[in-house]
């Protein structure tokens, strides 16, 4: 008995496929991801959608950011919720939402525990931030601010440059 060539031709195509397939995920996931990170083309990204501390971590020299994030993520536990109690305050939240009659109590409640969840975890980022800048020499802190002044006037200069490109109503 001979072996049907066309079912090997068949699991060869479904093959190239899969790894077509693979390969175009890969692609998207990359140029998605860069466009989430910079803020899209020509970024335009949404007022507050990056951090308003970007600047003063991104100037930061490598060692003393990683030290920042390890800090971060050791103290984390104490200021975070953890994912389950997130979750448990958005579906709280939709529940407020769906209710008949609106309580607007009840998701002021929720907003509040949320605001105050983000402000702890705000807070141990300034805190941790101060300490790396206090740590620093004076010629160190120098030089960090000279950086941060580069990375704002950059970023001016791109809000002038996208705003000049926005046509006239």
């Amino acid at each position: 008995m001979t072996q049907n060539p066309t079912s090997r031709r068949v699991r060869m195509m479904r093959w190239a496929l899969g790894l077509s397939l693979a390969l175009n995920v890969m692609i998207i996931g990359a140029v998605g991801g860069a466009l989430w990170r910079h803020g899209g083309p020509d970024n335009k990204s949404l007022p507050g959608l990056r951090s308003y501390a970007s600047p003063y971590v991104q100037a930061l020299p490598p060692d003393a950011r990683r030290d920042l994030h390890n800090e971060m993520r050791k103290g984390g536990k104490a200021h975070h919720l953890d994912r389950a109690a997130r979750g448990a305050l958005y579906e709280q939240m939709l529940a407020a939402l769906r209710a008949d009659p609106f309580e607007p109590e009840a998701a002021a409640a929720i907003l509040t525990a949320q605001g105050d969840a983000a402000a702890s975890v705000q807070g141990a980022a300034h805190s941790a931030w101060l300490a790396q800048v206090s740590a620093m020499a004076p010629e160190t802190r120098q030089i960090y601010a000279d950086k941060l002044q580069e990375r704002l006037e950059a970023w001016s200069r791109g809000k002038q440059k996208s705003r000049s490109a926005k046509p006239e109503r």
